[in-house]
């Protein structure tokens, strides 16, 4: 069979079964196969299949993923959203300028403990969602709000989708982390920003009402302590992948036992809820772990095909360009964002890029940065925006009325921050240059 008629033929099955609803990692499974077999015959698959599978599955950056699940879970388990939200509405002094940038940097934090953009956008969008309305922000804004906090997971380290870049650049994931710290701020910044300008408020609508029943103050104790433990966690975690003291995957380890001590000590979870969250973590690593075999079979295919060296020969123009370049590609993962999961974005468009990337002598650290960043806009944006129907779908409200608040926030987003990051590559690769 001709070469051409190949590639279109795996391009379509691809394209049809994924339009079909077929889970991502089948998609890339299936097509490497039946790519592979058409290229070269099923002979093959005695050699590299099986190899290939061990080797992905082997690899040392994904083995920290359950570690940083498991921390994630652990403190998700022990009610720890809760505590951080009740902290933040607190603090604003039940105003509303106040209370969104509150839910903000809830978003942050969140970010920092949970790792998955649309876990974050329900839990918000469930919890602050009527606070947000009661001090006079319309339905949609509020849920729109919490949508957009809810997708810094995806750019607030420990993020999955840059752990998975890591394992499949091998760029140090350590760096990734502290990479995305200051675009992560200045993210939050924009934020703040957008909502201190654009603002959809009830006509008359009071600003700062006071909770219905006054708090209980060993209530509000109790989660000042669980926010002061989740401060220190993180301090510990990404202070000492900073200082060098520890590996990202040793910080991953004590991330999840000071969790497990933590809550078992302040009496937040049962054993019960820990067996939950273990199995949880493990139910999550398996898919992950799934689509990143599925993805490396298909690179396979695509190895065979050349189809990454022909896509360097054919970009050889811009090459010479590399700002150009970039635009177009932080393009594509934009709009890869819009319709596919995050870490399937990773695995597919990464390792047909890598190639054209180190022929443009593009620095991977701040390329990965970059695109993780486009890929949690795409998280905002239809049709497919993950924490938008994420938060909407919890609370039961229209999801198309949602994305327009939450597109303005990804339009502001886009452009001052990509900007920057294209402009002053030293926000990304500064920090990561200080480790010791």
């Amino acid at each position: 069979m001709d070469h051409s008629v190949i590639l279109l033929l795996i391009g379509g099955w691809f394209a049809l079964f994924l339009l079909l609803g077929q889970n991502v990692s089948t998609v890339l499974l299936g097509s490497g196969l039946v790519g592979i077999a058409l290229w070269t015959g099923p002979r093959v698959f005695n050699g590299i299949i099986g190899p290939d599978i061990f080797f992905t599955a082997s690899i040392y950056s994904l083995s920290i993923i359950p570690l940083y699940l498991a921390m994630a879970q652990l403190l998700l388990r022990g009610g720890v959203i809760i505590d951080l939200f009740r902290v933040a509405y607190r603090l604003s002094g039940y105003k509303r300028f106040p209370l969104g940038v509150a839910t903000i940097l809830t978003g942050g934090l969140l970010g920092a403990v949970c790792g998955s953009g649309s876990a974050s956008a329900a839990a918000l969008a469930s919890l602050a969602g009527d606070e947000l309305e009661r001090v006079g922000y319309t339905r949609r804004y509020a849920i729109g709000l919490a949508a957009v906090s809810g997708s810094l997971s995806a750019i607030i380290p420990p993020s999955l989708i840059v752990i998975i870049y890591g394992s499949i650049t091998m760029v140090s994931i350590g760096h990734l982390f502290i990479g995305l710290i200051i675009p992560g701020l200045i993210c939050m910044a924009v934020y703040i920003v957008c909502l201190l300008f654009y603002a959809e408020v009830r006509p008359g609508a009071p600003d700062g009402i006071q909770p219905d029943e006054d708090e209980d103050p060993a209530l509000f104790r109790r989660s000042l302590l669980a926010f002061g433990f989740v401060i220190v966690l993180m301090v510990v975690v990404f202070g000492g992948i900073y200082g060098g003291i520890i590996t990202v995957g040793e910080a991953g380890a004590i991330g999840a036992f000071t969790a497990l001590a933590g809550m078992l000590l302040m009496r937040r979870i049962t054993l019960q809820g820990i067996a939950q969250a273990f199995t949880d973590s493990v139910v999550v690593t398996g898919m992950l772990m799934m689509l990143v075999i599925g993805a490396q079979i298909l690179a396979r295919f695509l190895a065979f095909s050349r189809l990454p060296t022909e896509l360097v020969h054919l970009l050889q123009p811009w090459l010479d360009s590399p700002m150009i370049l970039l635009v177009f590609i932080m393009l594509l993962f934009f709009l890869a964002g819009m319709i596919l999961e995050s870490a399937a974005v990773i695995v597919l468009l990464v390792p047909i890029l890598l190639p054209v990337l180190q022929a443009a002598h593009i620095d991977l650290l701040w390329f990965g940065v970059m695109a993780c960043f486009m890929i949690s806009l795409g998280l905002l944006t239809p049709p497919v925006g993950l924490s938008v129907y994420a938060a909407a779908s919890v609370v039961r409200y229209p999801v198309g009325e949602v994305f327009r608040p939450a597109l303005v926030f990804a339009v502001a987003g886009a452009l001052v921050v990509t900007v920057l990051m294209l402009f002053f590559p030293g926000l990304v690769t500064w920090l990561p240059g200080q480790i010791r």
